[in-house]
């Protein structure tokens, strides 16, 4: 129940924004309302004849409408809103569906929690004369029944000529949705009451509850129970509500807070909806990226390590300036397996404290150089998107199954501080070993993603943190190996012209693969091959790269026996090291050693 009294939590917090537009905001909702979008919406004035009528705008903002505990959660058994509804409830085509509309209506116009807006709907939906007006105004076509084509299109009502407060849209009157509120309740009065178990209140249970609050999985409900024929509740109870009995006031202050919540701040991957929330409304970063802060988005990108742990502690004290420690951190992820029943697949909560300091040490793990953009965190997106998917038509494209459960995996891993998944980074040094598959402007993203994996890993598993620039002291062998694959790239890089470049790939680009699985017999390959490019450098450029060679030749232990077997991860590091290396003061009198990553 923990979620859903969190939500319930934040639904208090935020209850005086309810039913108020608030800047560009999907609305929240009042108890008793659900948010929706209107594909109609008909003027009247205030005796209840037509105006106007346009077709709603997809780009228009969602509206709250009133709604019973039936009608919230109906499915294909006629259940009619009391005010919106869609064209089979207004129009006379239905006839169980009109006349459980204008009797509902009716009955709340004639309550003492009327409202002026009321009786103009009524009289017009009375007239029957909706669809010749909607045709008329080119809303709606029909077909050769008489029936419009779209019948769950729902309408919004616009009523004019009333006084100053009570005239406009229906979905913003505040006295309306007063109206409506007393009116529901009255309704509940004299029903029996039992203990909820999210509010710890006695209240009235919610018999229904409310369908579609993650918008990407459709009208799957959070809480339901039908199995009322066969396994009826699986032996365990008499009645659906005794497996959970949950009030509904709870119930809705629940239902619509998560809905806000998905609406306004969820992130969507591959079906599955991730949200990430302090119920006090404070601001917290997400776990899907690098903790960032908006009013930093423009700062200057760390060249390197020591500037991008000064910058991840400045962003790490905003955030602790803006959550206390002792406040809370709700993570939570959502999915439907089908159309009705949606599921909670992860749930933590944290102290601000702990989610912040677990964000932190995440990024500054699992970090490397992006190029021109500095060293940064890899997102979790194209961390399983480059490990997974295929690149074709000019685009990642990776099944969406595997993109939310990957995703939500290494969520996981960073909020609950577990191991970098081996298999993840595995994926990534393979795709980063055939990089003729790719071309030239994915390599660099590919690399950086493949290194920060690497990085992170080795740093979970052994805790050695490897350094982001190139390291001429290093003696690992697939280290040693990477850097000359890289130059053996750069020798052949630099004596293309433009055309090639467009064009041709490097011998060490094309026999990679094959240079992983046999490192040495694949060099001594690719020195044969680079004979001519080295005839064609200017002489101090082609013996700078021999200088280079041999260096790196005197680290190996020529007499290893085991020097031709198959590389390590850590090539991945030596080889991007090596490319992006640039020369230091020291060594300006020399030429240009490598072509970086930029350059290519």
């Amino acid at each position: 129940m923990g979620l859903l009294q969190k939500a319930c939590e934040t639904y208090d917090t935020f209850q005086y924004l309810a039913g108020v537009e608030y800047q560009d905001k999907v609305t929240l909702a009042p108890l008793g309302y659900i948010t929706t979008r209107a594909d109609i919406e008909i003027t009247l004035d205030q005796d209840g004849h037509f105006l106007s009528a346009r077709a709603v705008e997809k780009t228009e903002p969602k509206i709250v409408i009133p709604v019973t505990e039936d009608s919230a959660g109906r499915t294909s058994a006629a259940c009619a809103h009391p005010l919106c509804d869609q064209l089979a409830y207004l129009a006379p085509c239905v006839e169980k569906k009109h006349t459980l509309y204008v009797e509902q209506l009716a009955d709340w116009a004639a309550s003492p929690y009327t409202h002026p807006q009321l009786q103009p709907v009524l009289t017009y939906i009375q007239g029957e004369t909706i669809l010749d007006d909607l045709v008329r105004a080119g809303v709606i076509t029909l077909d050769e029944k008489g029936y419009p084509k779209n019948e769950k299109a729902l309408v919004r009502w616009v009523i004019l000529g009333l006084d100053a407060a009570d005239s406009g849209p229906c979905w913003t009157n505040r006295g309306l949705m007063e109206s409506f509120s007393q009116y529901y309740a009255s309704r509940k009065e004299g029903w029996t009451q039992n203990l909820c178990m999210i509010s710890g209140d006695w209240d009235v249970l919610a018999k229904q509850h409310i369908k579609g609050i993650i918008p990407a999985n459709g009208n799957a409900k959070l809480i339901s129970a039908n199995d009322s024929s066969g396994f009826t509740y699986r032996g365990r109870f008499d009645e659906s509500w005794q497996a959970a009995t949950v009030g509904y006031t709870a119930s809705q202050k629940a239902h619509n807070a998560l809905r806000w919540l998905a609406d306004n701040q969820g992130v969507t991957m591959g079906g599955r909806t991730f949200l990430c929330w302090n119920p006090q409304g404070k601001p917290v970063p997400a776990p899907t990226n690098a903790m960032t802060r908006p009013d930093r988005r423009n700062q200057p990108s760390a060249k390197n390590p020591t500037e991008y742990q000064k910058q991840l502690r400045e962003t790490l004290s905003g955030w602790q300036t803006d959550l206390p420690e002792n406040a809370g951190v709700v993570i939570a992820a959502f999915d439907a397996a089908t159309t009705g029943r949606l599921a909670l697949t992860y749930y933590n909560e944290l102290l601000a404290s702990d989610f912040l300091q677990r964000l932190y040490d995440w990024d500054a793990s699992c970090c490397w150089v992006n190029g021109i953009f500095g060293i940064q965190s890899p997102a979790l997106y194209w961390l399983v998107t480059c490990a997974f998917g295929n690149y074709r038509e000019n685009k990642w494209v990776v099944d969406d199954r595997i993109l939310k459960q990957q995703v939500q995996r290494l969520v996981s891993c960073r909020v609950d501080r577990a191991i970098f998944p081996v298999d993840i980074e595995r994926l990534l040094v393979q795709r980063a070993s055939n990089l003729q598959l790719l071309p030239r402007e994915e390599r660099q993203r590919l690399l950086f993603l493949t290194c920060a994996a690497i990085r992170k890993y080795h740093f979970d598993t052994t805790k050695e943190e490897y350094g982001m620039s190139l390291d001429k002291n290093e003696t690992d062998r697939s280290y040693l190996f990477g850097r000359l694959l890289a130059i053996a790239e750069a020798v052949e890089w630099s004596t293309y012209d433009d055309k090639d470049k467009e064009s041709r790939q490097p011998n060490a680009i094309r026999l990679q693969s094959i240079f992983v699985q046999q490192p040495m017999h694949t060099w001594v390959v690719l020195e044969e091959r680079l004979r001519p490019y080295y005839q064609k450098l200017p002489s101090r450029l082609r013996a700078y790269y021999k200088n280079q060679v041999d260096e790196i030749m005197d680290n190996f232990s020529l007499h290893d026996e085991n020097l031709n077997r198959k590389l390590e991860d850590t090539y991945v590091l030596g080889y991007h090291n090596q490319r992006a290396y640039r020369k230091p003061k020291e060594e300006a009198n020399e030429p240009t050693a490598e072509v970086t990553a930029e350059e290519q």
